[in-house]
């Protein structure tokens, strides 16, 4: 994952839009209501901890009281935010690219954090043997980067074209039919969709707060001094306000597009 720093103030903005996605992706999973007794649970790229609590919140119930959940995220910013949580939820710093679990895994979660991760041909495959057989990937990911919001950092960029690319490329992931090959290799069960989410926000330059929470970290980190930051955020921010224009009522409507993917893993 990239190795500048996350801001938990500033990604957690719009901590109602984001925690919308992995509600629903936990909505699709077996609860102990069901009889489904995830014994230990791993949540990956989990940020301030606030999606690791839905599932402990989700899981540790009274039928299943002595569940395990990990949080695993390589911002130490990030973790230090999750720590302040009352859940009984453990906390390890960790480059997913490079992570391995102690024990078999029930559910192998991960929220809008795998985009950062590079080949996830080879990826997948490699947390798929994490899982216990039976076990759960629940995979939840932006596919929004042929969107104007997303394609505007090139155009706002062009004055700086190599790093702007260098760092844009940091991001990335495959079409839905490409993660089915991947995953029906070990997997059954495998659900695959996808949803767009209008998102009502409010402010001066509410996409722009949006992004630069997360996809413009990078190109921000790559651009070479704070003129040339200050130059392309406020071409950035003119262009979006043009393609996303606030209604009369100030409000902005922002469509954005995920990806979502649920596979369990054949029993030996």
């Amino acid at each position: 994952m990239s190795n500048t720093h996350w801001d938990p103030v500033r990604y957690g903005l719009f901590g109602d839009e984001r925690r919308r996605p992995a509600k629903d992706l936990i909505a699709r999973l077996p609860k102990p209501a069901d009889g489904f007794l995830p014994l230990h649970i791993v949540d990956l790229g989990c940020g301030p901890g606030s999606i690791t609590a839905l599932l402990d919140q989700a899981y540790r119930t009274p039928e299943n009281p002595d569940v395990q959940i990990v949080g695993i995220d390589s911002s130490a910013e990030m973790l230090e935010t999750a720590a302040k949580r009352d859940e009984n939820i453990e906390w390890q710093q960790a480059d997913i690219a490079q992570w391995e679990p102690d024990s078999p895994v029930d559910i192998l979660f991960s929220n809008a954090a795998l985009q950062w991760i590079p080949e996830h041909a080879k990826l997948f495959p490699r947390l798929t043997r994490f899982l216990r057989p039976g076990g759960l990937l629940a995979i939840q990911v932006p596919n929004n980067f042929l969107a104007p919001s997303h394609q505007l950092i090139g155009e706002a960029g062009i004055e700086w074209r190599d790093a702007v690319a260098g760092a844009t490329q940091q991001i990335r992931i495959m079409r839905p039919g490409d993660y089915f090959d991947v995953l029906s290799a070990d997997c059954d069960a495998i659900d695959l969709w996808q949803t767009q989410y209008c998102h009502v926000l409010h402010g001066e330059d509410p996409v722009f707060d949006w992004t630069s929470s997360t996809a413009l970290r990078p190109v921000l980190a790559a651009l070479p001094d704070d003129d040339a930051r200050a130059a392309f955020c406020e071409k950035y921010k003119t262009r979006l306000k043009q393609v996303y224009p606030p209604r009369d009522d100030g409000v902005t409507l922002f469509p954005f597009n995920r990806l979502f993917m649920i596979a369990r893993k054949r029993d030996a």
